[in-house]
């Protein structure tokens, strides 16, 4: 009898291993979703400087007809609950499983999606120069910071063990508060820890379609002899209108452009997300890359969702050919210009729009058709699709790491040494429900009547209010910080770290409260505004009322009064001065003199000391506000307690609190003078506490908590007035 070793495979062990086969090659092609432009000859010049933005914006017939085909597969989608759908691509993608490997086996520094594109575009590519013994790199848009630890990782795999690399990085400022969270990533995990290696220009906020940051990052630039790499990882939230999404970010990827061949040194590489290439912004942008870089490619990574229209841009061999630094200039001045074109169609060649036709249809066509495959098993239940799939996500997983050589590095090689950077709390994650339909229908009621806004605003207060996550619920505003505080040995003085840039006119995102939070209070502020606008006969808007009063040791916020605020940083600078004059009168009235240095009697306590101070409404939503806060109850107070959800009272007066607080008084005043006399733009102060020792220990989490239920309480409380001054204009009809 024949062992079974010898015997022929049965029908279905062939069919699984012709199974098998298939997905093999299935899951190679997802490796080879690349397109290369055909080289122009070296020395080719510019287009010249006079024909840049004389024409008129234009199409491409060919691109414009690859953009409907896309756009009606995508709108198969609109129905879809984007939760649910969410959860259902990401169930079939093989995205997890090569992300958990790099999480837990080869356990690399801070993994996210950007760890593993950045890793294969530098693999697949051979961007870093092995040989080298100084590496420099500069990282455009880059939070979180994945970019750089997967550069980094790949570095202390490839190269020499003593290769020196330096890197800075630049991106909106996940600080400043005046930045809109639908542009910036607020996850600063891995920036908390690298600050030093940050730039955020020269006004906080790092936005680098500001000319003084540009001018800031490049003078940063000056600090390394030359720029091996520069990546640009930048994007917008385009959500709710993805058919936009090439225009919305066109002036953000030609800023990064512009910056990019700004830092690069010459014979060197840049790295550049993208969507889709059908608009002549893109058309253009591609054409200036294909002139500066003698090799142009087009990259789909693997580990980048397949569903969606993100591409890499990978420009390879900087030629800096003559004239660059004119043109660059007469671009990135031009970075607002939406009437004109950049270059004239008549100077882009024919040959190249071929390509780049074919370059779109190619990628048009992978992402159709993992659009329709899973459209095809939403919903379903096929026992043989899920075989499949188990075994591509498999096949992905050892291809990946065979290709790219991943394994663990030494913990002295990781860029942040001690801390678990990916393991700390990402509190402002983005969130998103609904079908696109529904968003668009709830956009829409800006443009309804204050009746149906206000009602679908109560809407989402209510599920606010039932779903609001409460962070560390035990924390409190007394908890001593990991660092900072007379507690750790530091003095006021020490402590005292002065921030300055652009004034914040309005708060749209904090560390220190919920960021759906502030969105629904600044809806339910624009909404107050817009109804309750009061004008005098003549048609001129009468000044809001000063929304800070004080009775006795009582400051309180008006808040209807505070939703008429426009200067966000002339309410601190006023709030500041109000509780600094307040304390002094308080200390007056209770003959405590400057300075108070004398030893307490025995039994006697700061807390017993009869000085109070108590904050009404007070919504301390900046680094500004939280750091005055802090160093009241650091330095010059024993203790701050939670009266109510609204009220915070200072007690128990420290033995150098006087001292102190002429010190904080003092400092911060001199800040505010410099900041006014600061050149350019006007400035103002963001910063008095380094943000590091605010956002350490139990203290943070009591802020933001306290700061998300007040913010809570706002909206009903402006909601409730709006509905009573409705009523009231519909009952006097």
């Amino acid at each position: 009898m024949e062992s079974r070793s010898n015997q022929s495979p049965t029908d279905d062990e062939l069919e699984l291993q012709q199974l098998r086969e298939r997905i093999f090659h299935e899951a190679s092609a997802q490796f080879e979703k690349k397109f290369a432009f055909h080289s122009l000859p070296p020395k080719t010049p510019l287009p010249p400087l006079e024909t840049l933005y004389r024409c008129p914006p234009y199409d491409v017939p060919k691109l414009q007809d690859q953009k409907r085909r896309l756009n009606e597969v995508k709108n198969r989608l609109n129905d879809f609950e984007i939760s649910d759908w969410h959860q259902h691509t990401r169930r079939r993608s093989s995205l997890l499983p090569i992300l958990n490997e790099l999480r837990y086996r080869i356990r690399a520094e801070f993994v996210t999606q950007a760890f593993a594109k950045l890793y294969e575009c530098v693999s697949a590519y051979g961007l870093i120069d092995t040989d080298l013994k100084e590496l420099y790199s500069v990282h455009l848009c880059e939070a979180p910071g994945a970019f750089v630890t997967g550069l980094n990782h790949y570095i202390r795999l490839h190269c020499a063990p003593r290769t020196r690399w330096r890197w800075f990085a630049c991106t909106l400022n996940p600080y400043y508060e005046g930045n809109c969270p639908g542009n910036m990533i607020p996850d600063d995990r891995f920036i908390l820890h690298t600050l030093d290696s940050w730039c955020f220009g020269a006004d906080g906020t790092g936005d680098i379609m500001v000319r003084e940051n540009r001018n800031a990052i490049i003078r940063r630039r000056q600090r390394f002899p030359a720029v091996h790499l520069v990546t640009a990882d930048g994007s917008i939230d385009c959500l709710n209108v993805p058919e936009e999404q090439e225009e919305r970010v066109a002036r953000l990827h030609l800023a990064e452009t512009v910056l990019a061949l700004s830092l690069l040194s010459a014979g060197q590489h840049f790295v550049l997300k993208m969507f889709t290439l059908f608009e002549h912004s893109s058309v253009s942008l591609l054409f200036l890359l294909h002139h500066c870089f003698d090799e142009l490619h087009v990259f789909k990574p693997c580990t980048s969702k397949p569903g969606n229209s993100e591409v890499y841009i990978v420009a390879k061999y900087y030629r800096h050919p003559d004239g660059i630094e004119l043109y660059l200039d007469r671009i990135y001045s031009n970075l607002a210009n939406e009437t004109n074109a950049i270059f004239d169609p008549a100077t882009v060649p024919d040959a190249f729009l071929d390509q780049l036709h074919a370059c779109a249809a190619r990628f048009v066509d992978w992402q159709a058709d993992v659009i329709e495959s899973n459209i095809r098993f939403y919903h379903t239940s096929d026992p043989f699709e899920d075989q499949r799939l188990s075994i591509f996500k498999q096949t992905m997983l050892e291809l990946f790491f065979e290709r790219y050589y991943i394994i663990p590095i030494r913990n002295n090689e990781r860029i942040v040494s001690g801390v678990k950077v990916s393991e700390g709390p990402n509190v402002n994650q983005k969130e998103s429900r609904g079908t696109y339909n529904e968003r668009v229908q709830l956009a829409a009621t800006v443009d309804a009547n204050v009746t149906e806004r206000i009602r679908s605003l109560r809407e989402r207060l209510d599920h606010l209010t039932l779903t609001r996550h409460q962070f560390q619920p035990e924390a409190t505003l007394n908890d001593a910080p990991r660092k900072g505080g007379q507690e750790n040995g530091h003095s006021v003085g020490h402590e005292l770290a002065f921030a300055i840039g652009k004034p914040i006119e309005r708060v749209k995102s904090s560390k220190f409260a919920l960021i759906t939070c502030i969105r629904l209070l600044n809806d339910a502020i624009d909404l107050y505004r817009t109804a309750t606008r009061v004008k005098s006969d003549g048609g001129v808007e009468q000044p809001p009322p000063d929304p800070i009063t004080v009775t006795g040791n009582l400051i309180s916020i008006s808040i209807s009064s505070y939703a008429q605020i426009t200067n966000i940083a002339h309410h601190e600078k006023e709030l500041f001065r109000t509780i600094v004059r307040t304390l002094f009168e308080l200390m007056q009235r209770n003959c405590i003199t400057y300075p108070l240095e004398l030893p307490l009697r025995s039994g006697d306590s700061g807390a017993d000391r009869p000085l109070e101070l108590v904050l009404e409404n007070w919504l301390p939503l900046t680094q500004v506000s939280v750091g005055l806060l802090y160093l009241l109850k650091r330095y010059v107070f024993e203790q701050v307690e939670q009266l109510s959800p609204a009220r915070l009272a200072l007690r128990g007066l420290r033995k150098s609190g006087v001292t102190n607080l002429v010190t904080i008084h003092d400092a911060v005043l001199k800040a505010y003078a410099k900041a006014a006399g600061a050149p350019g733009v006007p400035k103002s102060v963001l910063a008095i506490v380094s943000i590091t020792v605010l956002l350490s220990g139990g203290f943070q989490y009591a802020m933001l908590n306290y700061n998300s239920a007040l913010c809570l309480i706002y909206c009903a409380r402006l909601l409730d007035e709006l509905k009573t001054s409705t009523l009231d204009q519909q009952q006097q009809r």
